[in-house]
C-alpha cells in the first residue's frame, strides 16, 4: 500500500512538472485563496474563538448601569452603587471596579506620563490574575489614602530594568512617592469593550484613595466586572441584578430619579461585539474566494482529464480498476492542494504582519495573532478538503467518459448539454464574484461617504497633546488655572503657531469622556435626571483653534472666570432637543462643574450655540454636548489636553518647541499622546478603510479568477468544437455567425450567474447593514455597477477565443483532429 501511494505521488509530481502552465496557475490561485483564508481565520480564532487570557474567563461579566429615562443602557456606575452590589450579590463571587486616569513618573530617566488605573482591591482576584512578582493589594489598603502601587511587566522592564529589588521601594509620581508592592505578568492587557473607555495599555495600578461608599450616588464613573460563582448562569445573574436595582430604587431617591437599572453581559462577548460582524463578513468573503478558486481549478482539471481520456481508457483496457484510477486522480488533486497550502502559509505569515497594521485600533488582542496550532490544523484540513472539492468532479468525469470513444477519438460540438459541468462551474464563479463585488462596492461607497463627513471641526495642521499636573505640587484651583493660562500663552507665541487652546477631551481620542445629567430651568424634580450630555472644559481660544462654527451667541472669553456667574456653550443638538422651536441663548441649565477637585452642580446661562462636534465617532452622532469655560471649572490633577494650530506642513515641526514650552514651565512635567488631529481622524476611519481595502482585494481576486475561468472554458469549447466550426463555415456560415455562436454559448452562462449572484446579494446584503454608513444594503447604484462590471469582464474573457474561432480557416478546421 505504501509503495503504491508513493508511486502515485511520484507520477503526480512528474505530471505537474510537465503541465507547467496548469501547475503555476493552479498553485497561484490556491496560494492566494488559502493564504487569505488562513490569515483571516487566525484573526477570527484569536479574537472570536479563543477565551480571554484570564482564569475561567467564561465566568467574567461586565456590569453596565442603565438610565432608561435618559435612553442610556451602557453607563458607568457610582461608588455607592458598586458598594451596594458588592454587599448584596449572591450570584457573583465578587464585583470589582476600575477607573482610569493619568499620572507622571519622574526621578528615573525622562519624565513620563502613563495610564494609571485606580481599582478596588479585589479587582485582580475577580479578573482572574495575580502579580508575577510581589503581592496583591489587601483590603485595608483601599479607601484610606494608602500609597502603594503595582507595576505592569512592560513598565518594569523598560523603566526599571527588570530590577527584582524594586519591591518595597518607592517611585516618584505626580501623586507623590508610591511604594511598589508587585509586578503583573507579561502580556497582561485590560480587555474591556471600547465604550468602557478602559485602554489596554494600563501601566500602573493603585487602590482607590477614598471610600467609594461615601461618594455621591449621582456621579457615575466606575466600570464594574464580576465573576460568577460555580454553577451560576448569566440568566440567574441578571435576575438577581434586576432585583437589587429594584431595591435600590426603592431605598434611595437618587437611584429612583435615575430609574436605575443594571445589566450583566459576558465580558468576551461584549468585547468583540463591534468586530464580530466585519470579521465574519471577511471570513465568508475569503471562503467564497476559495470556492471560486476551486471551481477554476476543477475546470482546469476537467480540461486536463479530457486531454488524458485516451490514457485513462488505455489503463482501464489494460486491467486497472476504476477505484485505482480514482485514487490516482485524487492523489494529484490533494498533492496540488497541499503544495498550494504550503505557499498559502507563506502568504498568510506575510498578511498577518501586514493586516494588523491596517486595523490597529479596532481589534482586541492583535498582539496574540499568529500561526498557532489551531490555525495550522485548519490550513491542513482546508488543503485536504480543497483537494477533494476541486478533484472529485473531474475524477468522476474522467471515469464516466465513453472509454471506447476515447480510444477511437470523438467529436466535440456546441450541442446543448455538452460541457455542462464546466458551464456549471463558471456559473458558480460568476455568482460568487457578484456577491463579493457587491460587498466591496457597498464598502467603497461607505468609505467615500465617510471621507466627506463634516466632523464639526477642522483637523488640518492641528497638533494635540495631553498633560496632567501633579496634585502635590499644584494645590488649589488658582495655581492650576495660572499654569494652564501661562502655557497657552507660550504655545501661542511659538513661531508658526496661529492659535492654541485647551480642552478636557480632544475629539476622537480614546480617553474616557465625561458625561452626565443636566436639566433646564423649570423641570420638576422627578424629571431632572432624564437627559444626559457630554461635558467638556475648554479655554477661550479652543473653538477658534479647531474652527468650530458658532451658530449664535458668543464664544468664551477671559472674563468667564470664577468671579463671574457660570456660563455654558451648548451644541445645536442639545438646543433643539431641550428648547424645540425656541432660542437657547439666555436660557439656564443645571450642569456639573469642577470646584477644588470635586464635582458639583449649579446653574449656568447659555451664552453660545455651536455646531455639533463628532467627538467619539465619525459615523455616530453621539450625545448632546455642554462646554464649560476652564476658568470656571478647573480640573486640578485630571488630564488636560492642548490643541496647537500651525500650517499643515508644520505639525511635525511643532513637536520640539511645544515640548520646550512645557519644560520651560515645569521640567518634570511630561507630555503624552502628542500627535496631529489628522492622525486621529485617520484612526477613526481605520475600520471602514480596512474592510473596504480587504473586500476590494477579495472582489478583484474573485473577478480575475472568474475571468480566467470564463476564458478557459470558452477556449476549451472552441478547441473541442473546431470540426463543427469548420463544417458550419463550409456550409456558408460567415465570421459574424461563428462569433455570435461562441459568445452566445458562454454569455448565457455569465448572465445566469449575474442573475443568481444578484439574488444571493439581495439575500445577504442586509447582514452588512451594521458596517454601512449613509448607504442602503440594497443600493441600486452598487448593484448596477457590479452587473456592468461582470458583464464586461465576461464579454472580454470570451471575446478573444470567440474572435479566434471566427477567423479560423475552414479547411484547417475540417482537418482538425
Amino acid at each position: 500500500m505504501i509503495g503504491s501511494v508513493l508511486q502515485d505521488l511520484q507520477y503526480s509530481l512528474r505530471l505537474l512538472a510537465r503541465k507547467r502552465s496548469f501547475t503555476i496557475t493552479a498553485l497561484l490561485s490556491l496560494a492566494v485563496a488559502i493564504g487569505f483564508n488562513t490569515a483571516i481565520f487566525s484573526i477570527v480564532n484569536i479574537v472570536l474563538l479563543e477565551p480571554l487570557p484570564y482564569a475561567e474567563s467564561q465566568k467574567l461579566a461586565i456590569l453596565w448601569t442603565a438610565f432608561p429615562a435618559a435612553g442610556v443602557s451602557r453607563a458607568p456606575a457610582s461608588g455607592p452603587e458598586l458598594d451596594e452590589l458588592h454587599r448584596r450579590t449572591r450570584v457573583f463571587e465578587g464585583i470589582a471596579g476600575i477607573w482610569i486616569s493619568n499620572t507622571s513618573l519622574v526621578g528615573e530617566g525622562e519624565p513620563e506620563q502613563v495610564k494609571m488605573a485606580q481599582i478596588t482591591t479585589n479587582f485582580f482576584p475577580v479578573l482572574g490574575t495575580q502579580p508575577a512578582l510581589g503581592r496583591n493589594f489587601t483590603a485595608d489598603e483601599e479607601g484610606n489614602g494608602s500609597k502603594v502601587v503595582i507595576l505592569s511587566d512592560a513598565l518594569w522592564h523598560r523603566r526599571f530594568a527588570s530590577d527584582p529589588s524594586i519591591i518595597g521601594k518607592a517611585i516618584r509620581t505626580a501623586r507623590g512617592p508610591l511604594t511598589v508592592i508587585g509586578v503583573m505578568p507579561g502580556g497582561l492587557e485590560m480587555l474591556f469593550p471600547p465604550d468602557a473607555s478602559i485602554p489596554t495599555d494600563v501601566l500602573v495600578w493603585t487602590p482607590f484613595s477614598s471610600p467609594l461608599a461615601t461618594r455621591s450616588r449621582d456621579v457615575s464613573f466606575l466600570r464594574m466586572i464580576g465573576r460568577l460563582r460555580p454553577g451560576e448562569t448569566f440568566q440567574h445573574a441578571q435576575s438577581e441584578l434586576d432585583s437589587i436595582a429594584r431595591d435600590l430604587r426603592t431605598q434611595f431617591p437618587e437611584f429612583a430619579s435615575q430609574q436605575l437599572g443594571i445589566s450583566a453581559v459576558e465580558l468576551h462577548s461584549d468585547l468583540v461585539k463591534d468586530v464580530r460582524a466585519p470579521l465574519l463578513s471577511l471570513f465568508i468573503g475569503v471562503i467564497l474566494v476559495l470556492l471560486i478558486a476551486c471551481a477554476n481549478i476543477a475546470n482546469l482539471l476537467l480540461t486536463l482529464a479530457s486531454e488524458r481520456s485516451r490514457e485513462i481508457a488505455m489503463r482501464v483496457a489494460l486491467g486497472a480498476t476504476r477505484a485505482r484510477i480514482l485514487r490516482q486522480l485524487l492523489t494529484e488533486s490533494i498533492l496540488l492542494a497541499l503544495l498550494g497550502g504550503a505557499a498559502g502559509l507563506v502568504l498568510a505569515a506575510f498578511l498577518l504582519k501586514l493586516l494588523p497594521r491596517q486595523w490597529p485600533h479596532a481589534v482586541p488582542r492583535l498582539a496574540a495573532i499568529g500561526l498557532d496550532l489551531r490555525t495550522l490544523l485548519f490550513t491542513m484540513g482546508l488543503c485536504y478538503l480543497t483537494g477533494l472539492i476541486f478533484g472529485i468532479v473531474p475524477a468522476f468525469g474522467a471515469l464516466n467518459e465513453n472509454l471506447v470513444g476515447s480510444l477511437k477519438g470523438k467529436e466535440r460540438t456546441f450541442v446543448p448539454g455538452r460541457n455542462s459541468v464546466r458551464r456549471l462551474l463558471v456559473l458558480v464563479e460568476v455568482t460568487f464574484a457578484f456577491v463579493l463585488l457587491t460587498g466591496a462596492g457597498l464598502m467603497l461607497r461607505t468609505f467615500v461617504h465617510l471621507l466627506n463627513v463634516d466632523p464639526g471641526f477642522r483637523s488640518n495642521g492641528v497638533l494635540g497633546f495631553t498633560i496632567s499636573l501633579p496634585g502635590n505640587r499644584y494645590l488649589g484651583d488658582g495655581k492650576v488655572i495660572a499654569f494652564f493660562d501661562e502655557l497657552e500663552k507660550r504655545l501661542s507665541q511659538i513661531p508658526g503657531v496661529q492659535s492654541a487652546g485647551s480642552t478636557s477631551h480632544i475629539p476622537l481620542d480614546d480617553v474616557s469622556n465625561w458625561w452626565s445629567f443636566f436639566y433646564p430651568e423649570g423641570v420638576p424634580a422627578n424629571q431632572q435626571q432624564t437627559q444626559m450630555a457630554d461635558y467638556q472644559c475648554v479655554s477661550a481660544s479652543y473653538f477658534h483653534t479647531l474652527q468650530v462654527p458658532l451658530l449664535s451667541g458668543r464664544y468664551f472669553d477671559k472674563t468667564d472666570d470664577l468671579s463671574h456667574p457660570r456660563v455654558a456653550i451648548v451644541d445645536d443638538l442639545l438646543a433643539r432637543k431641550t428648547w424645540p422651536g425656541q432660542i437657547a441663548l439666555g436660557k439656564k441649565l443645571n450642569v456639573e462643574a469642577f470646584n477644588n477637585g470635586e464635582i458639583n452642580a449649579g446653574w449656568a446661562e447659555v451664552v453660545g450655540v455651536i455646531k455639533h462636534v463628532n467627538g467619539q465617532s465619525l459615523v455616530q452622532e453621539g450625545r448632546p454636548q455642554i462646554y464649560l469655560p476652564y476658568f470656571q471649572s478647573p480640573r486640578g490633577s485630571l488630564p488636560m489636553s492642548f490643541v496647537v494650530k500651525g500650517s499643515a506642513a508644520s505639525t511635525e515641526l511643532l513637536i520640539r518647541p511645544v515640548k520646550e514650552a512645557v519644560a520651560g514651565l515645569d521640567k518634570d512635567l511630561p507630555t503624552a499622546r502628542m500627535e496631529s488631529l489628522d492622525t486621529m481622524v485617520a484612526i477613526a476611519e481605520t475600520r471602514v478603510r480596512f474592510i473596504t481595502l480587504l473586500s476590494g482585494v477579495l472582489g478583484l481576486i474573485a473577478t480575475f479568477l472568474a475571468c480566467v475561468g470564463i476564458f478557459g472554458v470558452t477556449t476549451y469549447t472552441v478547441t473541442q468544437a473546431t470540426n463543427e466550426i469548420g463544417v458550419r463555415m463550409a456550409l456558408g456560415a460567415d465570421r459574424d455567425d461563428i462569433l455570435h455562436l461562441v459568445l452566445r454559448h458562454t454569455m448565457i452562462v455569465v448572465l445566469f450567474g449575474i442573475i443568481l449572484g444578484a439574488l444571493c446579494s439581495v439575500a445577504l446584503a442586509p447582514g452588512m447593514s451594521s458596517l454601512l454608513f449613509l448607504v442602503k444594503p440594497l443600493d441600486l447604484l452598487t448593484f448596477g455597477a457590479v452587473v456592468i462590471v461582470l458583464a464586461v469582464v465576461g464579454l472580454v474573457a470570451c471575446l478573444l477565443p470567440a474572435t479566434r474561432a471566427s477567423r479560423m480557416d475552414p479547411m484547417v478546421a475540417l482537418r482538425h483532429e
